[in-house]
């Protein structure tokens, strides 16, 4: 992790990491999710199954990284696992996966902060020392521009010794910030940052991946039904195990 990652992770509580995916990955992940946008809930191989209930605009799929062997490559990308175990402060697990669809009007509202402290994910950074209870690294299957929906942040949210004054919705945040980027791209960000998305105005699909790794010794989120298989390790190299299992 470089001076100038560190210095903008600790102010504004995310980085962009610029194409850091192959594209034959990205065609292989998004091959796997044409299959599981269609497919009824019914027919998902275990672990997998719905976050939240599928709507006309949004579709979550939790324990993704199960459905598919191509989703295991995003695992360990070394420019990602850097910046994770830099910020994470010690020892870190991949701790769930998730993977989130959004068409028209489809957003996910404003959530986590500063301030009231949550305790499963915290930020702070003293002496040069980041600790990062929960760090997200998303990975973007489709460009994703402002009007797409595309993620978003408070920038600096995550340090912050107030409540938020304003509602959810993306639409009542004025010091909201979208973060476009594209098929290829990281977002790293912790999860203390209050985060979203703008709202899908322009129609067209989007969709990402989340891989979200926790300090060593944090258990399965549980969340959304988040949580690992005994058969993880079937899909995983012994580095990838190494990084999925508890510390």
């Amino acid at each position: 992790m470089t001076d100038e990652q560190k210095y903008l992770f600790d102010l504004n509580g995310y980085l962009v990491v610029d194409q850091v995916v192959p594209v034959e990955v990205i065609d292989a992940c998004n091959a796997a999710l044409d299959r599981y946008e269609s497919m009824p809930e019914s027919e998902y191989p275990a672990p997998l199954c719905l976050g939240q209930d599928r709507s006309e605009d949004s579709l979550y799929i939790s324990n993704i990284l199960e459905g598919d062997s191509a989703f295991s490559s995003l695992v360990d990308i070394p420019q990602v696992i850097d910046i994770i175990g830099a910020v994470s402060g010690s020892t870190f697990r991949l701790n769930h996966t998730y993977t989130i669809y959004r068409w028209g009007g489809g957003f996910t509202g404003l959530h986590m902060h500063g301030t009231p402290i949550i305790d499963k994910c915290q930020y702070r950074c003293e002496n040069g020392q980041f600790v990062s209870t929960l760090t997200k690294a998303v990975f973007p299957m489709l460009d994703a521009k402002a009007e797409d929906g595309c993620f978003a942040v408070i920038p600096g949210s995550h340090k912050s010794n107030f409540a938020r004054p304003w509602g959810n919705h993306p639409e009542e945040n004025p010091a909201i910030v979208p973060i476009p980027a594209t098929a290829g791209d990281c977002i790293i960000f912790t999860e203390a940052l209050t985060h979203g998305s703008m709202v899908n105005t322009s129609c067209r699909p989007r969709r990402s991946l989340y891989y979200c790794y926790s300090i060593g010794w944090m258990r399965d989120w549980g969340g959304q039904h988040l949580e690992f298989s005994a058969n993880i390790n079937d899909c995983l190299t012994e580095v990838q195990q190494e990084i999925v299992r508890l510390k």
